[in-house]
């Protein structure tokens, strides 16, 4: 029960997902992202399985005294979900039952802005773009119809949140709430203040798009030159 998003602008990149999750039988609401100094993490597959992701991750960042790149991240990160993999991949019947999008500075407080995908299997690659999680086949299309990477990445990440919410309950019941979207822009300068990398699409910009979204179905049989009802060619 998920969509993330991911992608790289000319200025940075753009995370958004669901909040929308299954735990037990019951369907719950609320975000699916991690930050760490200030790197982003959002983890897709079993709620239990991304829980425990979540936990090692928090217990083995706690250990060390910091770090110094995004790979090092990545590495850790990699190494924790092939743990996971090996120990219930065979029980659940699903060989890559969790797989990871981070998102962060390449020196972590300066740099270029850039996405990693660790696949359940335990390794990472850099992308640029990444559409995954239940929701994925139904917002690919869309996502890279809309996403434009000549374009600021604040454009770009109202885009992922069109993308998100148009996908959300109607097209697909697995994935809904009000999406987060965050930013993180390339830095060519240490920033003072780590809590100043990460940025996140407000609530009123996201409720727009909510609304906007609305309308443009409305209109979708007229714009692709449908009749709205009663007429037959």
């Amino acid at each position: 029960m998920t969509l993330i998003i991911g992608f790289r602008s000319k200025n940075g990149v753009a995370i958004g997902s669901d909040r929308k999750l299954l735990r037990g039988m019951e369907v719950e609401y609320s975000p699916k992202y991690f930050i760490f100094e200030p790197v982003i993490f959002v983890a897709e597959g079993l709620t239990g399985i991304v829980d425990d992701f979540y936990y090692i991750l928090r217990s083995e960042l706690g250990r060390r005294r910091g770090v110094d790149t995004l790979y090092e991240l990545k590495i850790i990160a990699e190494d924790i979900i092939m743990e996971l993999s090996e120990r219930y991949g065979e029980r659940v019947g699903q060989r890559a039952p969790v797989g990871v999008l981070l998102a962060g500075l390449e020196n972590i407080t300066y740099g270029e802005a850039r996405l990693y995908y660790i696949h359940g299997e335990g390794y990472g690659e850099h992308v640029d773009f990444v559409c995954t999680g239940h929701g994925g086949p139904y917002a690919l299309s869309l996502a890279k119809f809309l996403l434009d990477n000549n374009v600021d990445i604040e454009e770009n990440a109202k885009r992922i949140a069109y993308t998100l919410l148009w996908v959300a309950e109607e097209v697909d019941t697995a994935v809904g709430g009000l999406p987060d979207v965050l930013i993180i822009k390339d830095r060519k300068e240490p920033v003072k203040d780590i809590r100043e990398v990460v940025e996140k699409l407000d609530e009123d910009s996201i409720r727009k798009i909510m609304k906007k979204i609305k309308e443009d179905k409305r209109k979708l049989p007229q714009i692709l030159g449908f009749s709205s009802g009663g007429e037959r060619g």
